[in-house]
């Protein structure tokens, strides 16, 4: 039996498994590029895999990390050709430091030496990056080759077809899956709530993850000041990579006319404490001024959490009927999302928001891309 390539270049550790995961039950026999964060877990999980990453610890110097990078590709480079009469996964970002040489040499080796190329396009162009000219340049080359790109919405694969001139026959569309890698937990609301100490009694919303300029915090400060729901708490769990960005959070909750309902507890959380979170809140906001999916989604599909949301990208389709779209894209329309939202926590029930959403695991998303394979 073939063994195919799967190359995640460093990408989100619980996409990665979940993803691989899915392949595997589908009967696909896989390798895994891995590194220090995916290595514990695929090894849990029984995926063969191959360290050639090695740390990704942020904290490493400038002269280690280019040391591991310039490692990596050589061992990468080594590693396709045994593996070239497979298919050949890149479902990775490309660097968008070294876009030139990520997007000029790497999509030339992977289709010289692979049977079938296949490419996820996580999105059509790396956030941030919509507006400058040389990133768009650069993927209509690296969208060349691949015989197939891997979309995860029907907006990423019209946007590959008529910003960069992608055939449509070359282009698959699944959705993104479960978040399954996270750890449950039997917590109870309220003893949630005491281990995190958030407050014991109302409402709280919850914005988790990366905090982002792209992902509209900033905004979400200010349409708090205009939430009329008694009691409501805003906890913001996550890191920002932009001190200038978190600066102006910061400001603007210091002088919003409720600061004391608003909290920001800055840094990363661990997979073992996402669950604590998720059942520590009544719903989960998410006021993105522009994505296509988004991770978070699919936690909260999973635990079954309510979620209120910016009708950008291809959100309004995975919410449905669990959770609340905001009418505008602005601090009142997300204001009286998250208003309208608090009104309706009666009638969400999560035992069956995670039911319907059982169609979106892995296993049942890979089974729609086998032929990729064979």
């Amino acid at each position: 039996m073939t063994t195919h390539l799967l190359v995640p270049h460093g990408f989100e550790a619980n996409y990665v498994v979940g993803f691989a995961r899915g392949l595997a039950a589908n009967g696909i026999r896989l390798l895994v590029v891995s590194d220090g964060d995916t290595a514990p877990m695929l090894e849990a999980a029984g995926i063969p895999h191959r360290n050639l990453r090695g740390s990704v610890d942020p904290k490493r110097s400038g002269w280690s990390k280019a040391l591991n990078l310039v490692r990596y590709y050589l061992r990468l480079a080594a590693i396709i050709v045994p593996h070239r009469h497979g298919t050949v996964h890149f479902c990775g970002l490309l660097g968008s430091r070294i876009i030139l040489f990520d997007g000029i040499f790497l999509p030339l080796w992977l289709r010289f030496w692979s049977t079938r190329y296949v490419h996820t396009a996580h999105n059509a162009l790396p956030h941030g990056r919509e507006q400058q000219r040389i990133f768009y340049w650069a993927y209509r080359w690296i969208y060349r080759f691949p015989h197939t790109i891997l979309a995860h919405t029907d907006k990423v694969a019209g946007q590959l077809t008529t910003d960069f001139g992608v055939d449509p026959a070359r282009i698959e569309v699944i959705s993104i899956g479960l978040n399954e890698e996270v750890p449950a937990t039997t917590l109870s609301t309220s003893a949630a709530r005491l281990q995190l100490g958030l407050p014991a009694t109302g409402p709280i919303a919850l914005f988790f993850g990366k905090v982002e300029p792209y992902k509209g915090v900033d905004v979400l400060v200010e349409a708090w000041n205009t939430v009329r729901t008694p009691q409501a708490h805003l906890a913001i769990a996550g890191t920002c990579p932009d001190a200038d960005y978190a600066a102006s959070v910061r400001a603007t909750v210091a002088r919003s006319a409720r600061p004391a309902t608003v909290e920001w507890r800055s840094g990363f959380v661990a997979n073992d404490q996402v669950a604590i979170w998720l059942k520590a809140c009544d719903l989960v906001v998410m006021p993105y001024r522009h994505i296509y999916q988004s991770g978070v989604v699919f936690l909260c599909l999973r635990f079954g959490v309510p979620i209120v949301a910016t009708n950008v990208g291809s959100l309004a389709d995975y919410v449905e009927s669990s959770g609340v779209i905001a009418i505008t894209n602005d601090p009142n329309g997300l204001a009286e999302a998250l208003d309208r939202g608090f009104s309706l926590l009666e009638t969400f029930d999560r035992n069956e928001i995670a039911r319907r959403a059982e169609k979106y695991r892995w296993e049942h998303q890979c089974a729609a891309i086998k032929h990729l394979y064979e």
